[in-house]
């Protein structure tokens, strides 16, 4: 270890905040250790976890070291244009718990999917298994690239504070991270995500309030460092300027194709506390995404443009300002927290890919649940260990580019518009999925490398001459391929035969639960139970419970081997 990194005195209190932090963390996961029965249990907590834990869990899966370190940055580099990373991320998430949080919470329960890759294969009646093969692929690149980017920010943070090296620091963010999910699976999680989102929520209202208490509102001393700072568009004009707001909307394109946040969605105890929870999620994200572009900008007030080498230390020095060690030390424990609570997530969600979609789908149909959580262990070990050997070669890598370019934007091209078809159009197929995903995976690589490929090509001097192509050249990739991968789906999905029965499915889907009810009983439900997938005593009659049980009286879904 180096004598000491940029928290000096306060690195002990960092240190010994964050091993209390730990020891919590330990608890959560040895407790959700004794509830885990079934592989369902592992994935999604068997459908059983309340809306207020839910809605932190789903926002604090998503934010991680890109909300707490890469959001000051941007504003700390850009002025008050920052502010709109949440133009796409507030909107976009809304639109996800109005629109298809209650629709992919029944309609997974009704197909007894866990996974979205099983889901497309049901919903989409694909025998070949090409649309869960694939989407399985696309979800285990991703989200384990996903891991390694949180376990790089985690262990940078370490360094940068504290001083340990760069190896100590990614090893140990790992470590905690592969542990708990493996002893506690989705509980653990979830539970985690919920304590380390009221820790952020927290640290990103305190710090600009003491902020403000100290420099008023930021904007005057912003004007005097440059004009720029004060802009919505941060000084840039025409082309230049109607693309760079593109690249901040285009954002809240990936929240429908990142499993880690739907998993959310199906993993709620009842489709009537989804409101709840997207209240919580929603009042969530907003003061968080503003916190920390104000941590940005007083920053810049506070430092001057010169005065932060790294802009990735922006949120970590003006606490270090601000606070005294022992404060400073649970705040920046915050910090480290974001990103586990994402990379717990998407670990969770890259095991569930390769255990339930495609050891139980395609090499042993038949495996008993105490095989599949054992083998969620285990894969969970083994991705982890993969995962932070990623992040030791990618630690020099910016984590705002690791996670917006190869897992984000990603995940958003290739699976974001298959799910939204699934569940609003009954015309998708199983063939335009396909299509879809390859074409948005490609394109989002691709463009990515667009600039390095112009100038290999010689091109890039006739894009740098026009401002409309050197503003759609630099635009966020995922702009670009969610829509040729939603044209994809639809021109292919147009020209292949869609599903039969689809509209029996949609019919019944629709109708309201008291609909659904059977009118032979009371309840019109089977006597176990659906909801949490637990035998409890007593019995529990839920949503879900009518629903299935409609399901199986009117036989429009077979129900298969489990």
């Amino acid at each position: 270890m180096a004598s000491e990194g940029i928290a000096g005195s306060a690195g002990i209190w960092v240190l010994g905040t964050f091993a209390a932090y730990l020891l919590v963390l330990l608890g959560i996961g040895l407790y959700s250790s004794r509830l885990m029965d079934t592989v369902d249990d592992y994935v999604i907590g068997g459908r059983s976890v309340g809306p207020v834990v839910t809605g932190f869990s789903e926002r604090a899966s998503e934010m991680s070291g890109w909300l707490t370190l890469g959001v000051p940055s941007d504003a700390f580099g850009t002025g008050v244009m920052a502010f709109y990373n949440g133009l796409g991320m507030i909107p976009a998430d809304l639109f996800a718990w109005a629109g298809l949080a209650k629709r992919l919470r029944k309609y997974t329960e009704i197909v007894k999917a866990v996974t979205l890759p099983t889901f497309f294969e049901t919903r989409l009646q694909d025998d070949t298994g090409l649309v869960k093969g694939v989407s399985a692929f696309v979800l285990m690149i991703f989200e384990g690239g996903y891991v390694g980017a949180q376990i790089v920010a985690a262990g940078t943070l370490l360094e940068v504070l504290t001083g340990v090296e760069p190896l100590v620091g990614i090893l140990v963010g790992g470590l905690i991270v592969v542990g708990y999910t493996i002893l506690g699976g989705y509980f653990a999680v979830a539970w985690s995500d919920y304590f380390q989102g009221a820790i952020i929520l927290g640290a990103f209202i305190v710090l600009p309030i003491i902020a403000f208490t100290n420099y008023g509102l930021p904007f005057d001393d912003l004007a005097s460092v440059g004009s720029s700072y004060t802009s919505v568009t941060a000084g840039m004009t025409g082309w230049a300027a109607i693309f760079g707001i593109i690249s901040y909307a285009a954002i809240g394109l990936g929240i429908p194709g990142n499993p880690h946040v739907m998993v959310r969605f199906m993993g709620i105890d009842r489709v009537k506390n989804i409101r709840l929870a997207a209240m919580v999620a929603q009042l969530f994200m907003f003061v968080a995404y503003l916190g920390a572009g104000f941590v940005g900008l007083y920053a810049l007030v506070a430092f001057g443009q010169g005065g932060i080498d790294d802009p990735n230390n922006v949120m970590p020095m003006l606490t270090l300002e601000f606070f005294p060690g022992a404060i400073a030390g649970i705040i920046l424990a915050a910090a480290l927290a974001a990103m586990m609570s994402s990379a717990d997530s998407q670990l969770l969600v890259a095991t569930s890919a390769i255990v339930e979609d495609v050891y139980h789908g395609y090499v042993n149909p038949n495996a008993s649940q105490e095989k599949l959580v054992r083998y969620s262990q285990i894969v969970t070990l083994g991705l982890g260990a993969a995962s932070i050997a990623f992040a030791y070669l990618a630690k020099d890598t910016p984590i705002y580019t690791l996670v917006l370019d190869y897992a984000w934007g990603g995940l958003g091209a290739a699976i974001g518009p298959t799910l939204i078809a699934a569940l609003w159009w009954k015309g998708v197929t199983a063939k335009g999925s396909v299509a879809s995903m390859i074409v948005g995976t490609t394109t989002m690589i691709l463009w990515t490398q667009l600039s390095s490929l112009l100038e290999a090509l010689g091109l890039s001097g006739a894009v740098e001459s026009s401002a409309f192509l050197s503003g759609l050249v630099g635009v966020y990739g995922l702009f670009p391929a969610f829509i040729l991968s939603v044209t994809t789906l639809i021109v292919v999905s147009l020209l292949t035969r869609p599903p039969e029965g689809v509209d029996e499915h949609f019919d019944v889907f629709d109708k309201p639960l008291s609909a659904l009810s059977s009118s032979e009983s009371p309840t019109g439900t089977p006597d176990y139970v659906t909801d949490g997938g637990r035998d409890v005593d007593p019995k529990a009659v839920t949503e879900t419970d009518n629903i299935r049980a409609h399901v199986a009286a009117s036989d429009y879904w077979e129900e298969g081997d489990e």
